[in-house]
């Protein structure tokens, strides 16, 4: 009886050590099998790649954004209107065959080099059309009116240097790299104002005059 008695404490025995080895296994296998360092290098690599992208995203998109098409600064544009005392006059200079060659050409200008050189180009020829209506209104007017026209013409010659000095005086002044552009493009504009007011002279004996210009 006592013999029976030790068999059965000792298999009791055998079956708590088994079955508290296998807990402690189990046990043992969960933690191995997902380490705690693991969820912390697994965040910090998940962290890492959205930021790492959202730095590169505004370094790309502010290259993108400057593109070589883009038109320079201060392009030549429009040209100044001019106002007499006739308005049929003022319509009929609008239509004038240089502002409109001009304007095609201004369109196809973007460096400051290119703008200066065009409105040199087209100060010299306002300047001719200066001198074409003068010699044509000089030819058509007489008395008063002549001598007038002559007066003017004089007094236009005389102040010329002082003018463009001061074209140029204020240009500089105001400095900047647009300076030789800005100089260069009121000195067309002093010959156009010019001309559009000899040719508005020639306009009161010949309203079907022609330019100059070809």
């Amino acid at each position: 009886m006592n013999h029976w008695k030790k068999l059965c404490i000792a298999a009791v025995l055998a079956v708590a050590v088994t079955a508290f080895a296998g807990c402690g296994m189990l046990n043992k296998g969960g933690e191995s099998s997902v380490p705690a360092s693991s969820f912390g290098e697994s965040s910090q690599g998940v962290e890492s790649q959205p930021a790492s992208s959202a730095q590169s995203e505004p370094q790309s998109s502010g290259t993108a954004s400057v593109g070589p098409s883009e038109p320079a600064e201060s392009q030549p544009g429009p040209v100044i209107d001019i106002e007499t005392d006739s308005p049929e006059f003022n319509a009929l200079f609008k239509k004038n065959p240089i502002d409109k060659q001009y304007i095609t050409e201004s369109n196809k200008a973007f460096s400051n080099v290119e703008m200066v050189q065009l409105s040199n180009k087209y100060a010299g020829i306002w300047k001719k059309e200066v001198n074409s209506a003068y010699e044509k209104v000089t030819k058509l007017a007489t008395g008063d009116a002549l001598s007038k026209i002559k007066s003017d013409q004089t007094a236009w010659v005389n102040g010329k240097t002082a003018a463009l000095k001061k074209i140029n005086d204020e240009a500089q002044a105001a400095g900047g790299t647009m300076a030789q552009v800005n100089a260069a493009s009121a000195t067309m504009d002093y010959y156009r104002s010019r001309a559009a007011q000899v040719y508005r002279q020639l306009y009161s004996f010949d309203q079907n005059y022609t330019y100059a210009f070809k």
